[in-house]
């Protein structure tokens, strides 16, 4: 090792370079053991250890590149059979995961997640009908009030362990220990008799035989089948208290018996969103008419916070199925390969414009909101018509009760109430302004701030008195007033994420001061408003509600019973209260209904709640890629959106197969020593590397920021490498990755660490890239200043780097051409520093012919060149020629014949500077089809990690948009 000590001692400034970078360490692994020494020239700045394999290989290259290092013993590699592809489904949302656990997420994409890794006793078939899934059976008593199921036998959980009755057992009583601490799943659970242990068997849950479990209500209960909680493993969580569980646990490793698994890395792929990944349970049990597990491998769920590039991602394949509004929805009409649906939502989705009836006396909120005529004031000046036509484009139903006509058993319809219940008359609070007025002004709020009816806003002109009013400190109904003065005047929370329901709020805020209502939007992320709508900090919100078919869980929401920690407006009405206990114990399904919808009408016209809309699905998805949708309309229980597990869609979709021969593209490498450090408000360049070995595809590359926005762009199969740009406008630390697709088959990078500073004490340094032969420029190579910054050159080979004021060392390096450095640089504030270089090229060539044993040549062969951390492809042309350019470097070559022929690897040939090996294959037919690649595993890396570094560095700087320019100036062989 004595000649590579010697070119490391030639070269302090480079040693200082990646030393100052924190890189002596991790150059340490890529030697052999017995080169250590050589390294003492730069020890004194030795950074601390490094632990990724993608920062080995990339520093390796960066050195190796740079002097010409000789490798040192071959890559052994392992061939394995071929194999049947991968089927992914990518979906996407516009709203968040918020939580990976059960008991704390709000949005219905984690719940959709939940009903994938989890299971559920019952589960509804496609048609919303109860099939049995981790309960085989469930039976009431004579009663009706005590509920016995029987557990299903041989399920395993996700880590391996067997799945127990005691599981539900623990599920049950976990979930009733404390509503005040753990009230996520009190809507199905708030019937069961609470006690301590001890007093059991006649309370809580109880495990009556080695497969049965039974539970006891405090009432007759008709939804026993329908208690739509998931069951959680007893060894995970018995050590989790309830409150932990429902404010601070994380729920890093979701473990469920559900027909997905979590990747082992979900917790971080949801801590810096990325795309969630659940892979397949292979033993997954029966549900319903489902006898075997999903035909889908991998699911990734993903939010867009851009509804322009989710769409994008739609049409080019990336997203195989979304979630949309009107607006996205519309804007995939006619898009090739592109199926749609919409229809009211089998989660009996609503949007309601929710009032608070909080009561604590810390709060300053405007007292008005208790008097019932100010809320049916308010309800009457709201055109729902023009609500849903205008902004929501007619997609939806206008809304009204709690249940939607998704469900025509339980919705109450006001419009169609033909004669007023028994329990007292009907409330009219369709549009009408005049009406709104005028009840206003017999409410006692006739004086208006500008001195005249219609000039300001309303106030009241005396002091009003409202009695037998109930909140959740009052339920059986108090006195409150609302003092002289009190101007109507009401701030309203809204969501950030759906610009229709800021846009309905403008629209309120328009159609109420027309009755002198003053009302101050506040738009804010959906987890701030939920802050404030459940701490009580505002008096109207626009916000939404869903559930499953059955009318305890949304009655329930509204109710007495769920005032410690689910009800958001705080509603208690004692008569309300009266018909959701009692519809609960009717199993006549007639009495039921009438109850059902006797408490609807008490909530409608109560007006705590305008629903104003029963919003359509907007669902578009890709026919290319999958068979097997289905009519959403006409089988509402198989849309993406019912989140009870086992949903029949996501088990019986199946994947189209790709194109002979197709192989996935090799994993995306972004290039740059990281963390890359920017500034906020400044253009940052950024360059991603892959290939695939297949001709005539679109690959797709989709660029995740970290900040809630992603790029997308596509290029032909034959580009190797996309660049884009990005600005952040916020400091932080944000984790990028990138994802490429080739229309069947995808892959995605690793997390990458961009650092954003917000920094004016800066200077720059320009300077310009060429060729040190030619002179012409070097589009896109990237110039590193050590710290962590970068940046790319332009068409003119021009670069521009802002750098902190100090002094720093440059290395310029681009798509193979051997790196050039500079040292000392010093960069003052407000003073731009020249840094010119000239690079030297530094390529070869794999060159050959393909041809079949039985005769001829054979196209479209796919030809991978492969090295330690490094892959490049190409493919055979009509004449089985191929050409592949690398770096300098040691490869094994394969060539891929599937389907049809067997596939042929050669090992080690070594591609010196200048030079164009040849290599050709004659390959065997076969007489069976196979289903996939063959994937080459390398092992021994150790001191052989040294051999690929050129190839890296080559791969990592190869740049799509200047590829035919790069190809031009390099002196291509030409085909043997």
């Amino acid at each position: 090792m004595r000649q590579s000590m010697m070119i490391f001692t030639q070269w302090p400034g480079v040693l200082h370079l990646l030393a100052k970078a924190g890189l002596a360490n991790l150059f340490n692994r890529c030697l052999p053991s017995q080169s250590h020494i050589g390294l003492q020239v730069w020890s004194d700045e030795t950074g601390g250890a490094f632990t990724s394999s993608r920062r080995v290989a990339l520093i390796c290259g960066l050195v190796v590149v740079a002097f010409a290092f000789q490798a040192v013993g071959p890559v052994a590699t392992l061939t394995q059979p071929a194999r049947a592809a991968t089927v992914d489904l990518h979906v996407g949302f516009l709203e968040s995961v918020d939580s990976l656990n059960p008991f704390r997420g709000l949005n219905d994409p984690s719940y959709e997640l939940y009903g994938m890794i989890y299971d559920y006793l019952y589960s509804l078939d496609q048609d919303g009908n109860l099939v049995p899934n981790l309960a085989t059976d469930a039976h009431a008593d004579a009663y009706g009030a005590n509920w016995t199921y029987t557990i299903r036998q041989g399920v395993n959980w996700s880590d391996g362990t067997p799945f127990t009755a005691a599981d539900v057992n623990f599920t049950f009583n976990y979930n009733i220990q404390n509503f005040f601490q753990l009230w996520a799943n009190e809507p199905y659970v708030n019937r069961i008799v609470q006690c301590a242990a001890k007093t059991r068997p006649y309370c809580g849950a109880v495990q009556t035989g080695p497969w049965q479990v039974t539970v006891y209500f405090d009432r007759p209960f008709v939804p026993g089948k329908a208690v739509f909680i998931p069951i959680i493993q007893q060894a995970q969580w018995s050590g989790i208290a309830a409150s932990t569980a429902q404010y601070k646990y994380d729920n890093p490793n979701p473990i469920g018996t559900g027909p997905f698994v979590a990747d082992a890395n979900i917790y971080n792929e949801w801590l810096n969103s990325q795309p969630l990944l659940v892979h397949k349970n292979p033993n997954y049990h029966p549900v319903g008419n489902h006898t075997g597990p999903s035909k889908i491998d991998n699911i990734y769920f993903q939010q867009y916070n851009d509804e322009s590039t989710l769409v994008a991602a739609v049409k080019a394949g990336t997203i195989d199925l979304a979630k949309l509004t009107p607006a996205g929805y519309g804007a995939l009409a006619g898009s090739p390969n592109v199926g749609r649906q919409e229809g009211l939502i089998s989660t009996q989705y609503w949007n309601e414009i929710g009032i608070s009836q909080y009561d604590a006396t810390s709060l300053k909120l405007n007292p008005a909101r208790f008097d019932i005529n100010v809320r049916r004031a308010l309800a009457k000046a709201t055109n729902k018509d023009y609500i849903l036509n205008t902004i929501y484009q007619g997609k939806g139903v206008r809304g009204d009760s709690l249940m939607s006509p998704i469900t025509p058993q339980w919705w109450y319809d006001p419009s169609n109430d033909p004669t007023p219940w028994q329990y007292g008359g009907s409330a009219n609070l369709t549009f009408d302004v005049a009406a709104a007025n005028d009840l206003l002004n017999r409410s006692g709020y006739t004086t208006w701030t500008g001195g005249s009816f219609g000039s300001g806003f309303r106030e009241a002109t005396n002091t009003i008195t409202l009695t037998n009013v109930q909140t959740n400190l009052y339920p059986n109904g108090t006195t409150k007033t609302v003092p002289a003065g009190t101007i109507l005047s009401f701030t309203m929370d809204v969501r950030q994420e759906f610009i229709q329901e800021q846009d309905t709020a403008t629209y309120l805020k328009l159609a109420w001061s027309k009755v002198g209502v003053q009302v101050t939007i506040q738009v804010k992320l959906e987890s701030a408003l939920s802050a404030d709508v459940y701490g009580g900090a505002v008096e109207m919100y626009i916000w939404y509600w869903s559930g499953d078919p059955d009318p305890n869980y949304l009655m329930s929401i509204q109710s007495a019973y769920t005032l410690d920690g689910w009800s958001d407006n705080y509603y208690d009405n004692s008569t309300y209260n009266w018909y959701y206990v009692n519809m609960l114990a009717a199993f006549n399904v007639t009495q039921r209904e009438a109850l059902v919808k006797a408490g609807l009408k008490v909530q409608y016209e109560s007006a705590v709640y305008m629903i104003y809309i029963y919003p359509y699905g907007e669902w578009a998805y890709r026919t290319d890629h999958f068979t097997g949708w289905g009519d959403w309309n006409a089988h509402p229980y198989r849309q993406m959106d019912a989140f009870w597990g086992a949903n029949p869609l996501f088990l019986e979709l199946q994947g189209i197969a790709g194109q002979v021969g197709d192989h996935r593209p090799t994993k995306p490498v972004i290039l740059g020593t990281f963390p890359i450090k920017t500034f906020v408000n400044t253009s940052q360049s950024f360059t991603g590397t892959s290939s695939d070995a297949d001709a005539n595809q679109t690959l797709t590359w989709t660029w995740n920021w970290g900040d809630g926005s992603q790029t997308l762009d596509s290029t032909p199969s034959s580009a190797t490498s996309d660049s884009t740009n990005h600005t952040w406008k916020a400091p932080g630390y944000y984790n990028i990755s990138l994802n490429v697709y080739d229309g069947q088959l995808g892959n995605s990078s690793d997390l990458y660490e961009v650092i954003v500073l917000n920094s004016t004490a800066t200077g720059h340094v320009n300077g310009t890239v060429n060729d040190a032969k030619t002179t012409a420029p070097i589009t896109d190579a990237v110039v590193f200043a050590s710290g962590g910054f970068q940046a790319s050159t332009d068409s003119t080979g021009a670069y521009s780097l802002r750098l902190p004021a100090g002094t720093y060392s440059l290395l310029a390096i681009a798509p193979l051409y051997l790196p050039g450095v500079k040292t000392g640089v010093t960069v003052t504030v407000g003073v731009t520093t020249t840094a010119n270089f000239l690079l030297n090229r530094a390529v070869g060539w794999i060159t050959g012919t393909v041809t079949s044993t039985a005769g001829g040549p054979i196209a479209n062969v796919g030809i991978l060149a492969v090295s330690p951390g490094y892959t490049n492809s190409t493919h055979t042309d009509p004449n089985g020629h191929y050409n592949v350019t690398v770096a300098i470097g040691v490869y094994n070559v394969t060539a891929q014949g599937w389907p049809g022929y067997t596939n042929s690897t050669v090992k080690n040939i070594t591609v010196g500077l200048g030079a164009a090996v040849k290599q050709d294959f004659q390959l065997e037919p076969t007489t069976t089809t196979g289903t996939g690649l063959s994937s080459l595993i390398f092992i021994g890396i150790g001191a052989a990690v040294i051999i690929a570094v050129v190839a890296v560095v080559a791969f990592l700087l190869v740049r799509r948009r200047k590829q035919q320019e790069t190809q031009e100036k390099i002196d291509i062989p030409k085909k043997q």
